[in-house]
């Protein structure tokens, strides 16, 4: 097993053990949750420079941090959004 598969396990398996403490109020709230003010202004002008090819090495990795970020808010939220619709009990 590489370290890129260890790494993807372990962070899967604690995504899943956050999902599991997400109420459907909760999975609501963490839908709604988005950039503001200086840090959504960064995120814009970061992708304006990624999509001209003109990020630093240092901008490309916080623009890749950014990134991954979002995923990792997506993917926490897909596997709430499964458990819950899975729960005999609404949440």
């Amino acid at each position: 097993m590489s370290m890129g598969s260890v790494t993807l396990g372990v962070d899967d398996s604690l995504l899943e053990s956050v999902a599991r403490c997400l109420t459907l109020e909760n999975l609501r709230a963490l839908g709604q949750v988005q950039l503001e003010g200086d840090a959504k202004a960064r995120l814009e002008l970061l992708a304006q420079k990624a999509n001209e090819g003109q990020l630093s090495p240092p901008e490309a990795r916080e623009y890749d941090r950014f990134i991954e970020l979002g995923d990792i808010l997506a993917t926490l939220r897909l596997k709430a959004e499964r458990q819950l619709a899975g729960s005999p009990h609404p949440a």
